[in-house]
C-alpha cells in the first residue's frame, strides 16, 4: 500500500472514531437537554459553537498544525476530543459544556486538516485517497444514526456518552501509527480571511444550501405539507442515513475507480444536480430534491479537493487552498444553522431556494460561458 494511502486511512480512522462523540450530541441534546442542566436555547448554542470557533481560530489551528506536524497535531486533537467528550458525562451546566464544545471544535479542525493533507499529499492518488477519507469518516456518524435509537431503550444517556468516550480513546491507536510530517510538507498559510475564488464560492453556497439549511428545514417543511410529526421525523432520519450511506459508498467507488477521467466534467454534473435540487425545493418537491442533493453534494465534496489539488502544484499553496475550502464549508454550516431558523419562522424557505436557484443558475451560466471563451482563445 502506498504511504500516502496508508496515512490517509490512519488519519480518517482517527477522525471517525473521535467523530462519534460529536454525532451523539446531535441526537441526545435536543431531547435530553435537561439531563445536562441545559435549556433548549443552549442546545443550539452548543451545537453551533464549535463551527464558529473554527472560523475565528482558523489561523491558530493552521499554526498549531504547522508547528507540531501531522502526527503530533492529530494526537493533540484526539486528546482535546477525549476531554471534551468526558465533560459531557457530568451535569456541569452550559458554560462548562461550552468550553467542551470549543475544545471539540479545535480538535475537529486539526483532525480534518490531517485527513485532507494526507489525502492530497500525492496528487496522482488524491482521488483514491479522498475516496478512503470520504468512506471512513462516514462510519462513525452512520454508527450513531443506526445504533443510538436502538440502544437508547436499554441504556442511559450517560452510558451512551461513555461508549463514545471509549471510541475516542481508541482513536489514539491510529493516531500513534501516523508518520511524522516533515517541515517542508507543512502549510505556511496563516491568513484569517480565506480567499474567495469561483470554486470556494460554490463550496460555500452549496454547503449552505444542502449541508446546513436543508438538513434543518426538511422535517418542518414535510410537516407543513401535511405529514405528521412522527412521519416527518422518520423520513428525515431515513434521508440523513441515505446521505451518509451514499457518501460511504461513493468513497468506496472512488477507491476502486480512482483513475476517473474528466473530474471537472463530473464536478459540473454535481453542480447541475444541486441547481436542479434548488429549483425542486422551491416547488416543494422535497423527496426528489433531497435525492438530487444527496448525490450532487456527495460528488461535489469528494471532487472539489481533487480539483483544488490539481490546480496547485506547489504544496504550500495547495494546503492553503484546502484550508480555505474547509473554512468556507465551516462558515456555511455555522451560518446555515442560524439562517434556517429565521427562514422557518418567517415561512420563507421556498422563496429562499427560489432566489438561490435563480441567482446560482445565472452565475454558473456566466462563468461557464467565460470559461468556454477562454478555452477557445487559448486553442486559437
Amino acid at each position: 500500500m502506498h504511504s500516502a494511502t496508508k496515512q490517509t486511512i490512519l488519519a480518517s480512522s482517527t477522525l471517525t472514531l473521535a467523530l462519534v462523540s460529536d454525532a451523539v450530541l446531535y441526537l441526545l441534546l435536543p431531547i435530553y437537554f435537561s439531563d445536562f442542566l441545559l435549556t433548549i436555547i443552549w442546545v443550539g448554542v452548543l451545537l453551533s459553537a464549535n463551527r464558529f470557533l473554527r472560523i475565528l481560530l482558523n489561523p491558530l489551528i493552521v499554526y498549531i498544525y504547522t508547528l507540531l506536524g501531522g502526527r503530533r497535531a492529530t494526537l493533540l486533537a484526539v486528546l482535546f476530543a477525549t476531554v471534551a467528550c468526558a465533560m459531557f458525562l457530568f451535569p456541569l451546566g452550559p458554560w462548562v459544556l461550552l468550553i467542551a464544545r470549543m475544545l471539540w471544535g479545535f480538535a475537529f479542525g486539526l483532525l480534518r486538516l490531517s485527513c485532507l493533507y494526507c489525502a492530497t499529499k500525492d496528487p496522482t492518488l488524491s482521488l483514491k485517497n479522498m475516496g478512503w477519507y470520504a468512506a471512513i469518516q462516514e462510519l462513525g456518524p452512520l454508527l450513531v444514526l443506526l445504533a443510538v435509537p436502538l440502544i437508547n431503550h436499554y441504556y442511559s444517556v450517560q452510558v451512551i456518552i461513555a461508549i463514545s468516550l471509549l471510541l475516542c480513546l481508541m482513536a489514539f491507536i491510529p493516531a500513534l501509527l501516523l508518520a511524522q510530517e516533515r517541515v517542508e510538507q507543512q502549510s505556511t498559510n496563516r491568513a484569517w480571511l480565506p480567499k474567495l475564488n469561483y470554486q470556494h464560492f460554490l463550496t460555500f453556497v452549496f454547503c449552505l444550501l444542502f449541508d446546513a439549511v436543508w438538513v434543518v428545514v426538511l422535517a418542518p417543511l414535510m410537516i407543513s405539507l401535511g405529514s405528521s410529526e412522527q412521519q416527518a421525523l422518520a423520513i428525515a432520519a431515513i434521508v440523513l442515513v441515505l446521505k451518509r450511506g451514499f457518501n460511504f459508498l461513493l468513497g468506496l467507488v472512488m477507491v476502486k475507480y480512482s483513475q476517473l477521467q474528466n473530474a471537472s466534467r463530473w464536478l459540473n454534473y454535481s453542480v447541475l444536480m444541486m441547481l436542479l435540487s434548488a429549483w425542486l425545493l422551491a416547488s416543494s418537491a422535497l423527496l426528489s430534491a433531497s435525492l438530487l442533493a444527496i448525490v450532487g453534494h456527495g460528488l461535489f465534496m469528494i471532487l472539489m479537493p481533487k480539483i483544488l489539488t490539481d490546480q496547485n502544484g506547489d504544496l504550500s499553496v495547495r494546503k492553503a487552498s484546502l484550508n480555505d475550502f474547509t473554512l468556507w464549508r465551516d462558515f456555511a454550516a455555522a451560518l446555515g444553522a442560524l439562517l434556517a431558523g429565521v427562514l422557518l419562522a418567517a415561512e420563507l424557505v421556498t422563496y429562499f431556494y427560489l432566489f438561490a436557484a435563480i441567482l446560482l443558475s445565472l452565475i454558473v451560466a456566466v462563468y461557464s460561458r467565460r470559461e468556454r471563451k477562454s478555452s477557445v482563445a487559448i486553442t486559437e
